[in-house]
């Protein structure tokens, strides 16, 4: 995986969560609810994983 690829889909995972968090908060239906859970469960595995490949190559913060 290219330096610039895994930042950009860091970035993406990042944002995913972050919507799905503000959007769990906004919902009251069961079955969204369920939904959002679930994205945030995936999203912060998948998050997880890419920081740990970041690590690996020794990548830091793009300016």
């Amino acid at each position: 995986m290219k330096r610039a690829e895994l930042w950009k889909d860091i970035r993406q995972t990042k944002e995913t969560i972050d919507n799905a968090l503000n959007n769990f908060d906004q919902v009251t239906d069961p079955a969204l609810i369920d939904y959002y859970s679930y994205t945030l469960k995936a999203a912060g595995i998948r998050y997880q994983f890419l920081l740990k490949q970041a690590k690996r190559l020794n990548l830091s913060v793009p300016e």
